[in-house]
């Protein structure tokens, strides 16, 4: 009799429900715990058919220590969860014309970290990518604007492809007592922009 009890508690443990989200919201597809109580996740942001979303994200870059580089915490502005991998899809169409409309707009702002001991600006572009033509299809347009404050990134899909673009974060620091620059790059994160055929 236990054992029936049992069992049927396994079952009814193994079960369960998944919602659904909307396809217009950004959803996080996994996670894992990090130090610092932050988690970490991939972020997929879809957009819909003959539109645009708009997404503003918070940076805060590190300096590289002796033992490796820095740990830069890439967020949604108001949230704690460090974004390692930026997913962009886009809805299947046929218009050559209305894909070149659609887009994702990505504003990042950079936080000031007052233990770095200066002021951090995005500089050399913002972005440095891992191979001179990552972005074959020139589907990514970078603007920085607000003196290097905030870079606005603009990710169309303009064929049916997949790309995988990996890239990091260009900024300096300006040391506030010595008035030198220096400049570092961030290891991640890794941007795909997708549109089914």
């Amino acid at each position: 009799m236990a054992a029936e009890k049992k069992k049927d508690s396994d079952k009814k443990a193994e079960k369960k429900t998944v919602k659904k989200v909307a396809a217009s919201a950004a959803k996080p597809v996994k996670a894992k715990k990090t130090s610092k109580a932050l988690t970490t996740t991939d972020l997929v942001i879809n957009v819909p058919l003959n539109g645009q979303v708009i997404k503003t994200f918070e940076l805060m870059p590190a300096k590289s220590l002796a033992t490796g580089p820095g740990d830069w915490i890439f967020t949604e502005e108001g949230s704690t969860t460090d974004i390692q991998n930026l997913e962009v899809t886009f809805e299947p169409n046929p218009s050559a014309l209305n894909r070149q409309f659609e887009r994702a707009v990505l504003v990042v702002k950079i936080k000031q970290n007052p233990a770095s001991g200066g002021t951090w600006r995005f500089a050399l572009g913002g972005v440095a990518t891992d191979n001179p033509d990552s972005d074959p299809n020139n589907d990514v347009v970078l603007d920085i604007i607000d003196n290097g404050y905030t870079m606005i990134v603009y990710v169309h899909a303009l064929e049916n492809d997949e790309e995988n673009i990996p890239f990091g974060f260009v900024a300096s620091l300006t040391n506030q007592n010595t008035g030198v620059v220096t400049i570092y790059e961030s290891q991640d994160p890794r941007v795909i922009i997708t549109r089914p055929r």
